[in-house]
């Protein structure tokens, strides 16, 4: 998995690069799809709008996601939250929930039959 991490009308430093960084493997790392590449784009307009746009490209499909709002800190927190969200909407869309038995459902094992003194009879 790839990420690129980008800013418009500022430069990121270290420590911000290091808590998404942080943040994304930390939600897409136990996720059984195949993501290639994510893409952060921060943006700052007007010295109090703070935009972050996330995208995570996957096999077969794109999720998108864009929070604006005026700190930039709490717009990475709430695009994370809404990425993770919609990766496992996605997961759960692409798993088959029918016909087919779970390994919960076959490694319980039979309750065990007590017998009686009427079975003896």
């Amino acid at each position: 998995m790839q990420i690129i991490i980008a800013a418009r009308h500022f430069t990121v430093t270290d420590a911000l690069k290091a808590d998404i960084n942080e943040r994304l493997t930390a939600i897409l790392e136990n996720i059984r799809l195949k993501i290639s590449t994510v893409r952060v784009i921060l943006d700052i307009e007007h010295t109090n709008r703070c935009t972050v746009e996330a995208v995570v490209s996957l096999k077969n499909s794109v999720i998108e996601t864009k929070v604006t709002t005026r700190d930039m800190y709490e717009a990475i927190d709430s695009a994370m939250d809404k990425i993770g969200i919609q990766v496992r909407k996605y997961l759960d869309k692409k798993q088959q929930h029918h016909g087919e038995t779970s390994l919960k459902d076959i490694s319980v094992p039979p309750p065990a039959v007590e017998e009686t003194a009427y079975d003896s009879i």
